[in-house]
């Protein structure tokens, strides 16, 4: 598949097999979300695979807004001393959230290969996942991604809302259709 067949086929997936993801396979998508850019090229992603039972429920207990039944998560998260370090407050602030997105979205992509969805998700207690994983207080958590098999009787994906998609070209409110 290619990378355009792969954006137009990535959705949102938050009903999944029962069928656990293989670790070679999750390795794989964590070597994706490395390849993502980081500001100035400096190291302060850290990716998390999180595919032990137990820990995948702590985490779900901690998630008001986590509804599947993912049976693997990558967390990417900041070490934001070294974003500070990097780049100043625009690395630990702004670089390392959108950089997070980038490398999220690598994943998303990187799993449609193996027939895999995935659902982007905030909706957590950061403190609580912290805890549970053992995370320092330098870091912030940027976004965690349930990862599973789509069940083949979900629910189709939501369609775009109106003016969802509004690009301009070369200036504000010069529609380009």
């Amino acid at each position: 598949m290619d990378v355009l067949d792969a954006i137009r086929k990535r959705v949102a997936v938050r009903y999944f097999e029962e069928k656990p993801v293989p670790e070679d396979v999750l390795k794989t998508l964590a070597w994706a979300a490395h390849k993502a850019p980081t500001g100035g090229n400096t190291p302060y992603r850290r990716v998390m695979v999180i595919n032990d039972e137990e820990t995948v429920s702590m985490i779900k207990q901690v998630s008001p807004g986590f509804l599947s039944n993912a049976k693997s998560l990558i967390l990417i998260y900041t070490d934001l001393e070294t974003a500070y370090k990097g780049l100043g407050r625009l690395g630990r602030d702004i670089c390392s959230i959108i950089d997070a997105g980038a490398a999220a979205e690598n994943v998303a992509l990187a799993a449609l290969k193996f027939g895999l969805g995935t659902c982007f998700t905030k909706s957590y207690s950061e403190a609580g996942v912290k805890e549970i994983l053992e995370i320092p207080e330098n870091y912030r958590t940027e976004v965690m991604l349930q990862i599973g098999y789509p069940r083949k009787d979900m629910p189709p994906p939501l369609k775009a809302k109106p003016n969802a998609r509004i690009t301009y070209l070369n200036r504000h409110g010069n529609l380009w259709t």
